[in-house]
């Protein structure tokens, strides 16, 4: 794009482009796609096996630790 003088002169390019794309087929503005909330539980997943495998371990060393310097 190029710089415009006025505010006119970009909307008129802006116009000509969206004519162009709906020549062609596309759809400037499409309907908005409807929420899939698999993502989300993928990620929480995701999460819970790290921080159960970050406390495990944690809990692992706590153990081994103790191991050694038992009594």
């Amino acid at each position: 794009m190029a710089r415009h003088m006025t505010v006119e002169e970009e909307l008129a390019e802006l116009a000509e482009i969206v004519a162009e794309a709906e020549a062609e087929g596309i759809d400037p503005w499409p309907e908005p796609k409807p929420e899939r909330p698999w993502g989300k539980w993928a990620i929480a997943t995701f999460v819970t096996v790290m921080m159960l495998s970050w406390v495990s371990q944690l809990l692992f060393r706590v153990v081994e630790i103790t191991r050694e310097n038992g009594p």
